[in-house]
């Protein structure tokens, strides 16, 4: 049986097709489960536990300046919208006792975690797609990722984003 040229670009069209839509349509690579996560006491915390709200996480360092500056920022937006369900958590890729004495120094007003080794690999795998700080993810109040941003985040982007999250009750 002979293919005719038309029937071969047919047929060589369609299989490029659906490469082209796999290719575009592929699921987002899984998140590695959550690392054990502790508080600057040494006590377990898990994002689970604050499912209902909008959560930011944000992960940082003591010595990423970026990072400290956008911090600031994350203490007003907590006074300003902590009430209507936004809740920010620091992530620190830091030396517990490093951490503690910056904060002494520069506190700030919403949780500040830290983990082991394996936190820059779960960023990474939450969209860090460059393994840079500061590193933010936006979680909705089903505890569902929404949004993940390398780099500074601008509050007014910031807002964009988390303003329809915290309409939405349900």
């Amino acid at each position: 049986m002979r293919i005719s040229g038309i029937m071969m670009v047919g047929l060589l069209s369609a299989l490029l097709g659906v490469f082209a839509y796999r290719a575009t349509h592929q699921p987002p690579p899984a998140a590695l489960p959550e690392p054990l996560l502790v508080d600057l006491e040494g006590r377990s915390e898990h994002l689970s536990d604050w499912k209902g709200k909008v959560v930011v996480v944000n992960f940082w360092a003591t010595w990423c300046q970026p990072c400290r500056e956008e911090m600031k920022e994350f203490s007003k937006l907590q006074d300003t919208l902590g009430a209507q369900g936004l809740q920010f958590i620091g992530i620190a890729i830091d030396d517990p006792a490093t951490v503690r004495a910056y904060l002494q120094d520069y506190p700030v007003n919403y949780p500040i975690w830290v983990g082991g080794q394996e936190v820059p690999a779960w960023a990474d795998s939450l969209g860090n797609d460059l393994s840079a700080l500061p590193f933010t993810v936006i979680l909705d109040r089903k505890g569902i990722q929404r949004h993940a941003r390398v780099g500074l985040f601008p509050v007014d982007p910031l807002l964009q984003i988390v303003t329809p999250l915290l309409e939405k009750k349900g």
